[in-house]
């Protein structure tokens, strides 16, 4: 179980630049209401997975396949880390707001 989960944060690390990326616009654009930031990252994992499964990329998910997870488990968990990650990002803005 710790090795599909170090191998789902390691997934997760090509993400989480982007993940800050989108934190930052939703605070700019004024967004910054929590339930907002969450479904628009879920509306992000969603095509997200819609689009690794339909092109070439569904091949670099075998590994995580050996590994004993599925996708829907992969991106279900990358939702999970992502809402965390926003929750302490923006808690934390709208402590000095």
């Amino acid at each position: 179980m710790l090795n599909q989960f170090i191998a789902i944060l390691y997934y997760y690390r090509t993400f989480a630049i982007w993940s800050l990326i989108i934190n930052i616009l939703l605070l700019i654009t004024g967004s910054s209401y929590l339930i907002v930031a969450l479904i628009t990252k879920l509306f992000l994992i969603i095509l997200l997975y819609y689009i690794v499964s339909q092109t070439d990329t569904k091949q670099k998910l075998v590994f995580y396949k050996n590994l004993g997870i599925s996708d829907l488990k992969l991106f279900g968990f990358l939702y999970s880390i992502d809402a965390l990650v926003t929750i302490a990002f923006l808690s934390l803005i709208h402590q000095f707001t």
